[in-house]
């Protein structure tokens, strides 16, 4: 299971690769097609199952991804599951973003350096990961209260 699942526009490949590595150098796994998809693999299925186990999805919105069907699908479903949802600009205001995510507080990166940038994305990350933690700590009290009643019995 993916810890990120980025969604941009492939006419921002480069901006994907950027804004990701941060996110692996953290130690997070991230997906992002096409390459965290194998060959021989079809793509709606493993971006589908990969989008709806990813906890949190980076919409990389730049006006290439705003007008892309497939980023609109993926955002869509990211909505419709209550995933959590960053929205990230670069080359528009967040104001621009369409109204089926403009009530999401975006990062705006449109004055910020690449190491601001790397900064702001580690802070993501973090919280990210604290969130993980979280929930393999409540995974493992649900287990110790099962294995205690059960051994109690």
């Amino acid at each position: 299971m993916p810890d990120v699942f980025v969604s941009y526009s492939g006419k921002d490949k480069e901006r994907a690769e950027s804004l990701s590595k941060p996110l692996t150098d953290a130690g997070l796994d991230v997906f992002r097609a096409p390459l965290s998809v194998s060959p021989g693999e079809r793509w709606d299925e493993i971006i589908l199952k990969k989008l709806k186990t990813s906890p949190c999805v980076l919409f990389l919105a730049s006006k290439a991804s705003c007008a892309s069907p497939v980023v609109q699908q993926e955002v869509g479903v990211a909505l419709g599951a209550h995933k959590n949802l960053v929205p990230i600009v670069w080359d528009m205001d967040p104001s621009k973003l369409p109204g089926w995510v403009r009530n999401v507080q975006a990062l705006d990166l449109r004055n910020t350096s690449l190491v601001g940038a790397r900064e702001q994305l580690l802070k993501i990350a973090e919280r990210i990961k604290a969130n993980k933690l979280k929930g393999v700590l409540i995974a493992a009290l649900v287990i110790a209260v099962i294995l205690y009643v059960t051994c109690k019995q």
